[in-house]
């Protein structure tokens, strides 16, 4: 379906890291022609896709928002339409519009040797090609939910519905039902009590409780800079407060994971000591795990605990028997009547990441994640001219996004002076690189359910890494672009 059109770079998505990587293209590769495809008609990315109730971001905007782009206001936890506005402004801004090539759906990316570009097909026809490729596509599967099947379900009378399938028939069927949650990560954490006043009654089945902390809708901090600084000052500050402050806590929670835990229980149990007992407490806000092994919740303003201190919520906590026509059996006896299940049950990670649904060959030969080494969790082992981002699990997605973003340009440029064609990670055969699995830091089902599918990573520098944002940011934003590893071809010569 007509000529191909041939760029430097190609962005594959529209989503937050796509809109960070452009900004740091035409910043500091102001030679480089590039283009964003999107296979949706709009961009923001998670921002777009989803519509369960009450969504909003779970890590502080001051970091999750741009680094060249001011949050503007006070409240550090925000619903998706303000992100969502908050990104089309940012990219109107910049001129990225005009670069976003929407409903490009890419069916094939062929990396060919011969001529050391990738070949990009749609599934509509549309041919595309580029020197070097930046995949922006996150990590789960848009598809395909996490959605194990229960007992019994089929004999259930009302709907089932897993988040990520959310439409606006699920917000009317909401109203006057009585409502059960399985799962307690931050999708149920966020959705009971946004829905707590218009269902008669929510139940939140979990068989895992989660680490739950109330954050003030509006930091005093933040407003009090905001109010006496200029803009800018205020938001570099905030930046670095809310960045110090969750890299302490992280590390606190680390290092004393015992003192960690029963602080944070301590706020829980604040939370609701008024209608809960120690012993109802424990039952349900008992994590089998450390702070920080899996992600921490939000709860801006203590939102999620006020429905269960107002008679409009429960918590249920242990193993699903069967579904029954009325709602769900638990093993222990217990029945929880329901008119509408919603089956906040996790994500799927992309059976093929870093590159989505797209199918991949490098000369030929398929792309098949399990058996290649993710690269100072920036590229990929033995895939050229290709690097991606993944964001942190500990702190806000953006700030890998933005240092990713910086060393991919690093990265151009260094290609550009020293007339290089093809860069692609090696892994040394004689370095006694033991693979492990990718985890992101955690131990998420997310991950821990696609182990062998992932690609793995080492146990040492540079196929280990991407877990602390100080240590990536001094290493790949503040020094030069590394060379470790890779392997170069410039005018026919192979070097390394």
């Amino acid at each position: 379906m007509g000529e191909e059109e041939h760029f430097e770079c190609l962005i594959i998505g529209a989503g937050i890291s796509g809109l960070d990587a452009a900004y740091h293209l035409q910043e500091h590769c102001k030679w480089a022609s590039y283009a964003i495809l999107e296979r949706r008609a709009n961009l923001g990315g998670t921002w777009d896709f989803f519509n369960y109730p009450g969504i909003r971001s779970d890590s502080d905007m001051y970091t999750f928002g741009f680094s060249w782009k001011v949050w503007k206001s006070a409240k550090p936890i925000a619903p998706a339409k303000d992100i969502l506005a908050y990104l089309k402004e940012a990219a109107e801004e910049q001129g990225m519009m005009e670069k976003i090539k929407f409903n490009m759906d890419i069916e094939t990316a062929a990396w060919v040797s011969a001529d050391n570009r990738w070949h990009l097909t749609t599934t509509t026809g549309r041919k595309y090609s580029c020197n070097v490729l930046f995949g922006c596509t996150g990590y789960y599967s848009y598809e395909t939910p996490f959605e194990p099947s229960f007992p019994g379900q089929e004999a259930f009378s009302g709907k089932i519905v897993h988040p990520q399938k959310w439409t606006k028939e699920y917000d009317e069927l909401v109203v006057g039902a009585k409502v059960a949650i399985i799962g307690s990560g931050a999708t149920a954490v966020t959705i009971l009590p946004n829905i707590s006043n218009d269902a008669s009654h929510v139940t939140m089945v979990q068989r895992t409780p989660t680490y739950i902390a109330a954050k003030p809708e509006v930091d005093p901090w933040a407003k009090f800079f905001k109010d006496w600084l200029p803009l800018n000052i205020a938001a570099k500050i905030n930046r670095w407060k809310a960045v110090l402050l969750g890299a302490l806590f992280y590390q606190y929670c680390v290092r004393y994971p015992n003192h960690a835990r029963k602080l944070i229980k301590a706020g829980m149990f604040n939370e609701v000591k008024s209608v809960m007992d120690r012993e109802e407490f424990d039952k349900h806000f008992s994590p089998p795990y450390n702070p920080w092994e899996q992600r921490f919740c939000l709860a801006p303003g203590g939102d999620f605990f006020q429905p269960i201190r107002d008679g409009k919520a429960t918590m249920v906590t242990g193993h699903i028997d069967h579904f029954t026509e009325n709602g769900i059996q638990m093993k222990d006896g217990k029945n929880i009547e329901a008119d509408l299940i919603i089956s906040a049950t996790g994500l799927t990670i992309q059976q093929n990441f870093p590159f989505s649904t797209m199918k991949v060959t490098v000369d030929g030969k398929p792309y098949v994640a399990a058996t290649h080494l993710i690269y100072n969790a920036f590229m990929i082992s033995e895939v050229p001219n290709f690097a991606f981002v993944i964001g942190y699990t500990n702190a806000s997605w953006t700030l890998k996004a933005d240092i990713a973003s910086m060393y991919f340009t690093k990265m151009l440029n260094y290609m550009r002076s020293n007339k290089i064609t093809k860069v692609v990670p090696k892994e040394d055969p004689d370095g006694n690189v033991k693979h492990e699995y990718f985890s992101g830091g955690l131990s998420s089902g997310y991950f821990t359910r696609s182990g062998d599918i992932l690609p793995k990573q080492g146990d040492k520098f540079p196929w280990k890494g991407g877990v602390n944002y100080i240590l990536d940011l001094v290493q790949m934003t503040f020094g030069g672009f590394s060379t470790d590893s890779l392997e170069f071809e410039m005018e026919n010569k192979k070097t390394s």
